[in-house]
């Protein structure tokens, strides 16, 4: 028997590998003789560079930027081959900043692109971008300002999301993402219309239409300027689970453990619970959801999982809930229920 752990990481916690550790370190306390295999996964957000860090072939860098406020900042990036991945937590992220209204009015995507140019430098054809848990929302201009005379001509641009948002509108970057990251809602109807006016001159001037691009609105409109540069947006999900080739761990697999922070309806859009449990039904594969926290209604998760299952013991207070020893503790504990059932029912 063979079980197979590709949980994301919990935002705030603990990452995948710690928490896949944890639940097979559960399971093999009590299942000794069971073979398991421990596989990362990202979707796009937070965590990418430490997933793909675990590939042979991986070659971290470092590069000389500033960050969403202009700060000197050193951040890292791996080569993969002739592929570079960037995160753009690392050099623009929420969590490097204290958000306000004054942060949102001044983060920009400027030092992104001076990464970007680094590693054309060292020999990347193809620039991989994840674009999650940003705090910037300038629609990417401060990206396309600063690659404005570089040559890509010979540079694959890509950016790897777990959102498909259009660029503005009601479901755009600014109405759908600003607010958490300090904006009030006099700034967000601000952006919101800034965002309007640019995209509307793209496609007077450029014939590109940035409301038909799925993920323009991606990382604050981040994905829109990634595609006027003549990129390409994909799903984070799918374009790591096809580099560490997940789809064949999974078929080869007897149980598949996958877990996130919290899960709701929308982890259904391009999460990795999501994506892990598609691959785990077609191949027949029981799969089940181990999570920080769950919501009544998980929409088509409720088919498309086996099962899904909160790590908590308690009630519990949020700060408490996302210590990672706690949390390492209890996914190795309910992991370990979890293999008990399942193995009674052989």
């Amino acid at each position: 028997m063979k079980i197979l752990a590709a949980i994301d990481s919990f935002k705030g916690s603990a990452t995948s590998e710690q928490l896949n550790t944890a639940a097979l370190s559960g399971i093999l306390a009590q299942f000794p003789d069971i073979q398991v295999q421990s596989m990362p996964i990202a979707d796009g957000g937070e965590g990418v560079l430490e997933v793909l860090a675990y590939q042979k072939n991986a070659i971290r860098k470092t590069s000389q930027t500033t960050d969403l406020l202009g700060r000197p900042l050193e951040v890292p990036y791996l080569l993969l081959g002739h592929r570079a991945v960037i995160e753009s937590a690392k050099v623009i992220g929420l969590d490097l900043v204290e958000v306000s209204s004054e942060t949102i009015s001044r983060a920009t995507t400027f030092g992104l692109g001076t990464v970007v140019k680094d590693a054309i430098q060292t020999g990347a054809q193809t620039i991989i971008v994840s674009l999650g848990g940003t705090g910037t929302s300038d629609g990417g201009q401060g990206f396309l300002k600063s690659l404005e005379t570089t040559d890509l001509s010979g540079v694959t641009l890509i950016g790897a999301s777990d959102v498909t948002n259009p660029y503005y509108g009601e479901n755009g970057a600014a109405t759908i993402f600003a607010a958490q990251k300090g904006a009030t809602a006099a700034q967000i109807t601000q952006l919101n219309a800034r965002d309007t006016r640019f995209a509307q001159e793209m496609l007077m001037h450029r014939g590109i239409d940035l409301q038909k691009i799925s993920g323009a609105g991606a990382a604050g409109g981040l994905g829109g300027a990634i595609a006027l540069l003549g990129g390409q947006l994909t799903s984070g999900f799918d374009f790591i689970a096809d580099l560490i080739q997940l789809e064949q761990a999974i078929s080869d697999s007897d149980l598949i453990l996958t877990g996130e922070g919290h899960l709701d309806h929308q982890s259904s859009q391009g999460k990795v619970v999501s994506g892990v449990a598609k691959l785990a039904k077609k191949y027949g594969k029981p799969c089940v959801a181990l999570v920080g926290s769950r919501s009544d209604d998980l929409g088509e998760l409720e088919t498309d999982l086996t099962a899904a299952f909160s790590i908590q013991t308690g009630p519990i207070a949020l700060a408490d809930a996302i210590n990672a020893e706690t949390t390492l503790k209890n996914m190795a504990m309910t992991a370990q229920n979890v293999m008990r059932v399942f193995k009674s029912h052989q």
